[in-house]
């Protein structure tokens, strides 16, 4: 997926981060996902709506206007800990995003690693590791527009507990239900804007200098 490239391909940085809103419609699948059981591909085809596939694990998500998308890559003291890094990155979001809106101070990390307003996800998210690497990235709900997500996804294959069979209209919620002015735009202008600061107190510590010696290996585990 090209955003993961671009990051990557940066990775003599000791931490790069890029806050976007999608332009146009696509469905990304996490790197273990199947195309035929997750996604409703002939829909895809019809529509011409393209199907990526990303580094990182996690499930398959329709990225669309109302998304706000953070990528991350950054070096780590811990070549695993991912439960730990997950925690740390998303906290890392949320006080962030409660920079800008105080409401959304209430955000909490669920299952493995979405971020939820009580019972509801807005946010998914992902890793792909390499040795000291970390590359992480989160898709935020800002206006869920469940009627494209109900088109081109199936119900997934592999689901948290907390999600007990739920629907997507039943199970996910955009941040404009909590905050009603905000917009995927203005979302991820407060991320590139309190991003920054609100990592270097979450993961400052476990940040590293880049590590030459990797960079080669990193580039061929991702085929770039």
């Amino acid at each position: 997926m090209w955003i993961d490239d671009d990051i990557l391909r940066r990775c003599q940085e000791s931490i790069v981060s890029h806050c976007w809103v999608p332009q146009e419609l696509m469905v990304v699948l996490g790197a273990s996902n199947d195309p035929t059981v997750e996604v409703n591909v002939e829909t895809c085809e019809l529509y011409r709506v393209p199907v990526l596939k990303r580094y990182g694990g996690g499930g398959t998500v329709v990225l669309h206007s109302g998304c706000a998308v953070v990528s991350l890559g950054c070096w780590v003291q811990q070549h695993f800990q991912n439960r730990h890094y997950f925690n740390l990155v998303n906290n890392a979001v949320i006080a962030a995003l409660a920079d800008g809106w105080s409401d959304l101070a209430q955000l909490s990390q669920n299952g493995l690693s979405d971020l939820t307003y009580g019972e509801f996800k807005v946010a998914g998210t992902s890793l792909f590791r390499s040795r000291n690497y970390l590359l992480y990235q989160a898709s935020i709900l800002v206006d869920t527009q469940l009627d494209v997500i109900d088109r081109y996804l199936k119900h997934p294959s592999r689901e948290p507990e907390y999600r007990r069979g739920r629907s997507h209209g039943s199970f996910l919620r955009g941040l404009n239900s909590v905050v009603s002015e905000i917009t995927a735009s203005a979302c991820a202008d407060r991320l590139k804007q309190s991003l920054p600061a609100a990592l270097d107190t979450t993961l400052g510590a476990e940040l590293i200098e880049s590590i030459p010696e990797q960079w080669g290996g990193l580039h061929r585990r991702a085929g770039l």
